[in-house]
């Protein structure tokens, strides 16, 4: 409202949108079926990263004075040194191991998910399709190791047959878009973790952040940079706990067990993105907790469950992870699973170095499908990177944390932990012109 009484209309500001289709498309399961076997998966994704990574490792060892050359079999090292390119592998005690679960099967308490798989007797190994061969050296400690990331290392054989290593070599970020000139006054809202049903408090600060976003919330100028958000981006885990209903007037009949679970919190999502769609478009997308299948990549969530938004025609349900351009900036995104899995493979507490560390790695989900769920493709790896994003997001993390990393070809990255809004009432405003983030705190 202006001084004169008169009410200011505020315009929408709007941006080009582009779903990139060819990559967005890689994370579709076309055909679900799940009695193949995961080593084509590890087959292509090291097919496809050992051009990348032998080329890295020849421009950064050839110079050596005893010009270590390329061994093709990681079993063909000998105790000259070398450098040789495989998929690591690394055996931890805390890690899940289904034949150690059902060799237990007798215990009648089910096993906890540990916070760190890593522990003090751990090996690590690289492989390839000749062979395995265990890795030793100071370096181990320094270095974060992943089951299933493919890397260039550089060494030679010891007495016992281990593989010594002096120094590692990743495939780095493949080449990035040119960065576009874009107003600076536009901006994607990231949320994540909205957990909606869960209690009165929480559907309080919804409420509020549903006005926010329609910019219906607050003085005149937070309504204008309301008006500025092009697009919203649901990071999952939207949905609240799922909650009994209990009816006691039914019973089993011939196995059919009749238990039904309370809707509430479906209908209250579906409400909250018809509002949020009636002023701004819409990207949501499935996390751990939401009603999707749980392995990577989570697919749209159902239609059928958002019956009043589809009616708008701008929501859309989208893949985890995530690919998408909003005027010439790609975002890929993620709920978050692939880095807290990475997280429990080494001590560093820090999430976004881990982000940061994928990127350079080629890969943002390399523990897939060793201790991180997924699907068996036979002929790609949708997790590898074809291209470098301008901004990488995750979502349902501890707290808001960015930063900025550069490549040797020019490559510029905005990495971003989104953190729950259940939990920290936060989410986070990209600039599409500098990339710049912006925490806004929702609180009651």
């Amino acid at each position: 409202m202006s001084n004169s009484n008169q009410t200011e209309t505020l315009k929408r500001a709007e941006a080009t949108f582009d779903e990139l289709h060819e990559l967005a498309n890689g994370f579709i399961i076309k055909s679900r079926a799940f009695h193949r076997q995961y080593a084509s998966l590890y087959f292509v994704r090291l097919h496809q990263l050992r051009p990348a990574i032998v080329e890295q490792a020849a421009h950064r060892w050839s110079n050596l004075p005893d010009k270590p050359r390329h061994v093709q079999k990681v079993l063909d090292v000998t105790s000259k040194r070398c450098f040789i390119v495989g998929t690591i592998y690394v055996d931890m005690q805390l890690k899940p191991n289904v034949l150690r679960d059902l060799s237990k099967e007798c215990s009648i308490t089910s096993t906890l998910m540990p916070r760190k798989y890593k522990g003090t007797e751990d090996k690590v190994s690289i492989e390839d399709e000749s062979g395995r061969v265990q890795l030793v050296g100071a370096i181990l400690e320094k270095e974060v190791w992943v089951t299933g990331m493919v890397v260039g290392l550089l060494g030679k054989e010891t007495s016992d047959g281990s593989f010594e290593i002096q120094e590692v070599c990743y495939a780095g970020m493949p080449p990035q878009a040119p960065f576009p000139q874009n107003d600076d006054s536009k901006y994607v809202a990231l949320v994540s973790g909205l957990n909606v049903g869960q209690n009165a408090a929480l559907d309080l600060k919804l409420q509020m952040l549903t006005e926010y976003l329609t910019g219906e919330l607050g003085t005149m100028d937070v309504q204008r940079s309301s008006s500025n958000i092009t697009r919203v981006i649901i990071a999952g885990n939207s949905i609240g706990k799922k909650q009994l209903v209990a009816d006691d007037q039914k019973t089993k009949k011939y196995g059919y067990d009749s238990t039904r679970y309370d809707a509430g919190p479906l209908t209250q999502f579906d409400e909250l993105l018809e509002e949020l769609c009636a002023s701004v478009p819409v990207d949501v997308m499935p996390g751990e907790k939401d009603p999707a299948n749980r392995q990577l990549p989570q697919q749209p969530l159902h239609p059928s469950l958002f019956t009043r938004a589809n009616e708008t025609g701008i929501l859309r349900s989208v893949t985890n992870p995530y690919w998408s351009k909003i005027n010439d900036v790609a975002f890929l995104g993620t709920s978050g699973q692939n880095v807290d899995d990475i997280f429990r493979y080494v001590d560093d507490n820090d999430p976004l170095k881990m982000a940061e560390a994928s990127l350079f790695w080629r890969h943002i989900a390399p523990s897939a499908p060793d201790t991180l769920w997924c699907y068996p493709f036979q002929e790609h790896d949708p997790f590898l990177l074809k291209t470098t994003p301008h901004v990488y997001f995750i979502g349902n993390q501890q707290q808001f944390e960015q930063s900025t990393i550069d490549g040797p070809m020019g490559q510029k990255v905005r990495i971003v932990l989104v953190p729950s809004f259940a939990e920290t009432g936060s989410i986070v405003l990209v600039n599409l012109g500098t990339l710049e983030c912006t925490e806004v705190r929702i609180e009651v």
